[in-house]
């Protein structure tokens, strides 16, 4: 039973949203109070409570956050909300013309200031997610309850397949999270797990099998994504007793399957493959955690869990439902009417496109305990009414294609791919379209990293970024702050307020809209875009940048930092760069290079131009030599007692820049 005692005790004058919050603040339970006999809307602080808070940000009339969630349909999709329009400009019912998450506006830097780092990270090291379930059983809970063990150990509790270990059929995936809700740098972690019904995983006469799921797990994944074929996890198609990659034959060691087909395999060999669309049952799992470090201390995700998030295709959808479903939602909002959503108690809300979303969020102590209607109203505006997803989901479609996509995810080797129909890499159009760095634009510290002064793109720094996870994870200073933000906000239980981590209010929030008079942007700051990634591009690219770069962008010296023979900074792109300005290169405390040691600092398809200075530190027993090629330039480590002569530097100038090579002797310090 929900947790509900007689409303009479409150005086009547207090809101129902306030009855709750007061409940939250006190009580440990796994399951929310609630008011008895009270219809649930009633019981909302904000009816537009799926309009999240980062609709709110102030465009400026030129920069553009909200093109990654509003598009207009893409031809094949199942998705006909047709929203681009809402880039243009706000249009928000009378009710969400107000910002009502007021959390944006608190300044709660005193609070923060006052929790340690070391009691941060002691908390968000703590297990909060292996108690959950028997809690939800001893209080009777009939929804669903997490299932899978170990989850608190994010990639040990996988193989190396992304099975879960426990047997439990969870299989998790790498993807490339969305900009910029789950981007590190703006204050959480994620994971997510697929997780397919029992007949995915059985041959057709019922047994168990591998085989079987891995072959459908591909399948589904090339007809989210749209693909004719897709590489997969390998697998023996004499277990499945289908040619699954068209060669003519059962083959035992496949690592392809061609998409083309209209049902799926094993037991469920009935079950069609409806483009666009996941089968009935198909469930996934979502835990948002504090940004966590991992034994080298870099940023990784934290065993302390703000979220456990879950959502299953209860009922089969078409097209041609999902279509009237669409134009319903579109007519309803015309006529002013505020979204509703179906009431299933435990199992959560759903809505008329067949999903069914629930979940659990931290209590006053760090406990996690079930949703309140309100709460989990905000997780159906982005799982429902927006044009870009497929079919609801965001994270699968963004998956790593293929068989090294199956695992627990991972940012660092990452690439930062482009969009599929877009030339340049995701983060750096995101970064130039939106002008902030965040669906806010206000990341002190990701433009200070990746913007100019005058608001441009700093494409040298993005080409110094070696993968996803250099780009998008926040330094541990930043890490810390935000998570004890997000401890104050559990602390308040006021997650109808916005459940967003901030310490000092963000600058670039409006807290009133107008639909006539507030800011709106012209139709070339206006984008298509696809949120399936072309990851093909990984393979042909070798560099994690794409794009031509000019050094006179910059208004300092380009620093380089050597830390080890191994680790130190590099600049590096698909595509030509233009030298100019100072180089200076910086050797880290207790790092000393020996003669012989060579460090390439940066690589491009052509280099251009050279540095008008060059800074280097000196050190015993050797100094650098910087040697520029048409397609590089190193520093080579020789020994100070057989430095070169200026006249012998001169003659091997003059040989190497026969053969495109630059050789110089820069000041040392």
């Amino acid at each position: 039973m929900l947790a509900t005692f007689s409303a009479s005790i409150y005086a009547d004058s207090t809101p129902y949203y306030q009855q709750i919050l007061d409940r939250l603040k006190t009580d440990d339970t796994v399951l929310p109070w609630m008011p008895e006999g009270v219809q649930d809307i009633a019981m909302m602080f904000n009816r537009e409570t799926p309009i999240p808070p980062q609709c709110y940000t102030d465009s400026n009339s030129v920069h553009n956050p909200c093109y990654v969630c509003h598009q207009d349909e893409i031809p094949g999709r199942e998705n006909t909300k047709n929203d681009r329009e809402l880039q243009e400009a706000y249009s928000f019912s009378d009710q969400g013309l107000t910002n009502h998450w007021f959390n944006l506006f608190e300044d709660r830097s005193a609070r923060v200031n006052a929790i340690s780092d070391q009691d941060i990270l002691a908390y968000i090291d703590q297990d909060n997610y292996t108690e959950l379930k028997q809690r939800l059983i001893d209080a009777n809970f009939t929804g669903w309850i997490p299932d899978l063990k170990d989850l608190e150990k994010g990639a040990a509790a996988f193989d190396s397949e992304g099975f879960a270990l426990d047997g439990s059929w969870w299989v998790a995936f790498n993807y490339k999270p969305l900009p910029t809700t789950f981007w590190p740098t703006n204050g959480s972690t994620d994971d997510v797990m697929i997780r397919l019904p029992a007949i995915f995983y059985k041959t057709s006469e019922g047994s168990f099998s591998r085989d079987v799921y891995k072959a459908n797990l591909a399948l589904i994944e090339a007809n989210i994504k749209g693909k004719n074929t897709m590489s997969a996890l390998t697998f023996n198609e004499q277990v499945i007793n289908v040619d699954l990659n068209g060669d003519g034959q059962l083959t035992t060691a496949v690592s392809e399957v061609n998409a083309q087909r209209e049902h799926y395999v094993g037991m469920a060999n009935n079950v069609d493959l409806i483009p666009f669309v996941y089968p009935q049952g198909t469930e996934f799992l979502h835990t948002v955690r504090y940004v966590g470090f991992d034994e080298a201390g870099d940023i990784s995700i934290s065993t302390r869990m703000k979220e456990v998030r879950y959502m299953v295709r209860e009922l089969q959808s078409r097209h041609f439902q999902l279509e009237h479903w669409y134009i319903e939602e579109n007519l309803e909002k015309e006529e002013g009417n505020l979204p509703t959503y179906i009431n299933k108690g435990h199992d959560g809300l759903s809505s008329k496109f067949g999903w069914n979303i629930t979940g659990f969020i931290e209590n006053k102590n760090g406990r996690l305990r079930w949703n309140t209607f309100e709460e989990n109203v905000f997780c159906m505006g982005c799982h429902t009414s927006i044009g870009s997803t497929i079919d609801k989901t965001f994270s699968f479609p963004r998956k790593i294609d293929g068989a090294t996509g199956w695992g627990y995810i991972n940012l660092k080797g990452m690439r930062d791919v482009p969009n599929m129909g877009e030339t340049k890499t995701e983060i750096q159009t995101y970064l130039e379209r939106v002008g902030g760095g965040t669906e806010f634009r206000s990341n002190p510290e990701l433009e200070a990293r990746y913007y100019h002064a005058d608001g441009s793109v700093n494409t040298v720094a993005l080409a110094s970024a070696q993968d996803v996870h250099d780009i998008i994870t926040p330094s541990r200073g930043r890490a810390l702050q935000l998570n004890k933000a997000y401890k104050v906000i559990v602390e308040d239980q006021d997650f109808i307020y916005g459940r967003d981590a901030t310490a000092t209010p963000p600058a670039r929030i409006l807290s009133v809209v107008d639909n006539e008079t507030s800011p709106t942007l012209a139709e070339d700051r206006q984008f298509d875009w696809n949120i399936v990634l072309d990851w093909s591009q990984a393979a042909l690219n070798s560099c994690n940048f794409v794009g031509d770069i000019d050094f006179s962008q910059l208004s300092e010296a380009h620093e380089v930092t050597l830390k080890s023979l191994t680790e130190f900074d590099t600049t590096c792109t698909d595509g030509s760069i233009t030298l100019s300005g100072d180089l200076k290169v910086v050797l880290e405390s207790g790092f000393t290079p020996e003669p012989g040691d060579i460090f390439t600092i940066i690589t491009a398809d052509s280099v251009t131009g050279s540095f008008a200075n060059v800074e280097l530190p000196g050190f015993s027993d050797g100094q650098f030599e910087v040697i520029q090629t048409a397609t590089s330039v190193s520093l080579h480590v020789v020994p100070s007692s057989t430095q070169i002569p200026l006249s012998g530097l001169f003659l091997l100038s003059s040989i190497l820049a026969l053969l495109g090579v630059v050789a110089s002797r820069p000041k040392i310090n």
